[in-house]
């Protein structure tokens, strides 16, 4: 029996029709099949053929809906897509178990992150996930088309391929404004001697982006595989003359001052992120001790190739590259901000303008011919 009293573990809550409520955390569900929603807006909702919808007041399952349903929208077309994905539900949500949606749906999840999570709760509710423009059958999803002339970073956290932890890259633009999330490749299956394969394709579409790998345990693997053997040059190595330096070595260092660079980029809005997953596991990644982690049962495995941007770009290789100081520009950022909190200082008439043109027009100088005279 559900506790309504129960207060979140993770400290985060969620919408519902009631306001924001705990819940105990995020399960993750497989489905070979699920149902697609494509809504009169155009925008597209996807989900288990079990999930629960509201219509006209009643719980309704998603495969009992009809084209012409309104759940809060009204139902143009509804897709049965064959092919598997993971979905996830709230659990233990308090008061209820009914969710808003963020497009206006009820039921469907909106996080809403307090006190432990590393972004803020005002930011985590302006990320909205957006449809990949392709759906590579490799995984790889494609949110924007390689730019020529454009400069591209791909971000790569490697995992051991068994089925635990996902190996995934993040290609990001940094030449737009912010800088834009515009690839991304999650899998944990992708053996580690299989990954840099993946890599150097897509590396090389973006036109030769420069990769930043972290080389802990398995990425030591895929940084020789990649620039030993598959010879790709524009990796970031790490230091010019210690042995093995190619990557990012990951210590509590490195992630602290990783996370505070992330965490600043996206809160000024400095970071375009529209990756459905990705933007599930910034809503879960919340304070562990000294640092932050993924909640029980979630992930951080995109959210660690954020970390490792914000790392990069604190570092002068990523001020030659695009000539761009993330810290003054941040500095600065916040000095117009603070300046534009300070009132205006006011101005106190006490006369004395007034007396002293008073006093000038009593006194008139006059020009003689022979001589100039002060006439009082």
């Amino acid at each position: 029996m559900e506790n309504k009293n129960k207060s979140s573990a993770f400290n985060i809550e969620i919408l519902t029709p009631s306001g924001f409520q705990p819940f105990d955390g995020v399960k993750r569900y497989w489905h070979d099949k699920y149902l697609k929603f494509v809504f009169e807006d155009n925008s597209i909702v996807e989900c288990a053929y079990d999930h629960k919808f509201i219509k006209d007041h009643n719980v309704v399952y998603a495969r009992f809906l009809n084209i012409g349903d309104n759940i809060g929208k009204c139902i143009k077309e509804i897709i049965h897509v064959n092919s598997g994905d993971y979905f996830y539900d709230p659990i233990n949500v308090g008061n209820g178990k009914i969710y808003n949606h963020n497009n206006g749906l009820i039921s469907h999840n909106t996080f809403f992150g307090t006190g432990d999570t590393l972004i803020n709760a005002e930011t985590l509710m302006k990320l909205k996930a957006v449809e990949p423009k392709e759906r590579r059958p490799d995984g790889v999803l494609i949110y924007e088309q390689p730019i020529k002339g454009h400069e591209y970073i791909m971000l790569v956290d490697v995992a051991k391929g068994r089925g635990q932890d996902y190996s995934t890259f993040t290609t990001i633009d940094v030449t737009c404004r912010p800088f834009k999330q515009v690839a991304v490749y999650r899998n944990n299956l992708i053996s580690p001697i299989l990954f840099p394969d993946i890599i150097y394709k897509y590396a090389n579409s973006y036109y030769q982006a420069l990769v930043i790998v972290e080389s802990n345990d398995a990425g030591q693997v895929v940084c020789n595989g990649l620039y030993h053997d598959l010879e790709y040059e524009n990796m970031f190595v790490e230091s010019a003359i210690k042995a093995n330096a190619l990557g990012v070595t990951m210590t509590r260092k490195t992630k602290r001052i990783g996370c505070s660079g992330f965490k600043d980029l996206i809160e000024t809005g400095k970071l375009d992120i529209v990756d459905r997953d990705t933007i599930i596991e910034i809503s879960t990644f919340v304070a562990k001790g000294q640092s932050y982690e993924a909640s029980d049962g979630n992930h951080d495995d995109l959210v660690m190739n954020l970390v490792l941007f914000g790392h990069f770009v604190t570092t002068n290789q990523f001020i030659e590259l695009t000539d761009i100081n993330i810290k003054q520009m941040l500095f600065e950022q916040n000095m117009k901000e603070i300046e534009a909190d300070i009132l205006p200082f006011g101005f106190i008439d006490d006369g004395s303008d007034f007396i002293e043109e008073k006093e000038a027009q009593d006194h008139i100088w006059s020009l003689d011919v022979d001589d100039m005279t002060y006439i009082p």
